[in-house]
């Protein structure tokens, strides 16, 4: 969660400081620093530094000489003396994932995970994998975040008629104790089941609990985190399926707001902003018993690699050695949608990584991303995200 509090006059003539003072040994911290960049590379009277999480890192105190006009903490600067760090919050401030220090002026915006989208979405994937039995397992203590996101899941599937079984943390005294608790807790729930986990690590926890209790996935149970932390999922056996934030997005929202907050241009005092879902990242973990789902997997995997080649759905189903037919039924029951829709999906997020990271000419980069028509490319880039190709790279 993050809280925007209400700027100081930005003084004239001087670049706007923006110090994004977040952990970057997490994908998420990543993804926001990246989305602040992506805003600051289109405003040249920004000055973007980031700090956290690297052991080359100056002190915190470091920055305080500069005296940036906006903060993006993940809380850690709390460990610092509050001199310092009142210093720097009687301006912009955005706290993520932390609650703000006491004394500090009431919050303008708040910046926070959508938990309903995550939980609808979970209950979507797993309704849609024909199971009609579910579970959560949350963190260890009480955060409000999983406390929401456990109640949401079960609201979710309740509409659809289904019931949620929730692992209940004993009074372990280490990860071994708990560990068995788990899996004798997974052992008893009814198969096939669906369980969502309150985050990847926590995901890969249920999946050690699996192979502890005998249970197999995705045969009998299949599992889903959340945020997408690859170095994680992909690394498992078999790889876990995640829900992806946006997190880049998140970071590119709040850097917006302290842009029009010390501009003056905020039309409501108190403003709330949630981070969007980019989408459910299939792997093994959430696969069915029939392999349609692995199926389907191994064919947004071969997307993903070749979609800036020109392939088609011929060429998908020849990877699998399946016909085209059967691809596009599988790839439907499991997606909601087609494979040519993937396919542009993936051909134009390659599209607007070059708009963001190179200098190619906009009329040269339809080839490189498996465009074969520039007019088409122009028509469905505007059609798709609301602006030219040509917006999207002044922005």
């Amino acid at each position: 969660m993050c809280y925007i509090f209400p700027p100081m006059r930005q003084p004239k003539n001087r670049k706007l400081r923006l110090l994004a003072h977040l952990d970057v040994r997490h994908a998420a911290s990543r993804e926001m620093v990246g989305g602040i960049l992506r805003y600051a590379a289109g405003h040249p009277e920004w000055e973007v530094q980031f700090w956290g999480g690297h052991p080359s890192n100056e002190p915190f105190e470091y920055y305080c000489d500069w005296r940036p006009d906006a903060l993006v903490t993940d809380g850690v600067c709390h460990l610092y003396a509050r001199d310092e760090f009142a210093a720097l919050a009687g301006r912009a401030v955005v706290f993520v994932n932390t609650a703000p220090r006491q004394g500090l002026r009431r919050p303008r915006a708040v910046l926070t995970t959508d938990e309903r989208l995550l939980a609808v979405a979970a209950a979507e994937l797993f309704v849609r994998k024909g199971l009609s039995h579910f579970a959560y397992v949350g963190t260890p203590g009480t955060e409000r975040w999983n406390e929401a996101r456990k109640r949401l899941f079960k609201a979710a599937l309740g509409e659809r008629g289904y019931a949620l079984s929730v692992f209940r943390e004993p009074a372990a005294t280490g990860w071994r104790q708990q560990e068995e608790a788990l899996a004798a807790w997974i052992r008893e729930l009814p198969k096939p089941c669906g369980v969502w986990a309150a985050y990847d690590q926590r995901a890969k926890h249920v999946l050690d609990a699996c192979h502890l209790a005998g249970v197999t996935v995705p045969d009998q149970v299949q599992i889903l985190g959340v945020d997408n932390e690859s170095y994680i999922c992909e690394q498992t056996g078999p790889s876990l399926s995640s829900l992806a934030p946006d997190f880049e997005g998140g970071g590119f929202k709040a850097a917006e707001f302290v842009d029009n907050a010390l501009a003056g241009r905020l039309t409501e005092r108190n403003t709330t902003f949630k981070f969007g879902l980019k989408g459910v990242v299939e792997r093994l973990s959430t696969s069915d018993t029939n392999g349609t789902a692995r199926r389907v997997a191994a064919a947004h995997e071969f997307i993903r690699r070749h979609a800036p080649s020109g392939i088609g759905v011929t060429d998908v189903a020849a990877s699998l050695g399946v016909s085209p037919r059967l691809l596009e039924k599988n790839y439907r029951a499991v997606t909601g949608r087609t494979v040519i829709e993937d396919l542009q999906t993936e051909r134009l997020a390659r599209v607007k990584e070059m708009l963001r990271k190179t200098t190619t000419p906009i009329d040269s980069i339809g080839p490189f991303c498996g465009f074969k028509s520039l007019s088409h490319l122009k028509t469905l880039f505007k059609r798709t995200f609301g602006m030219s190709m040509s917006e999207f790279r002044r922005g």
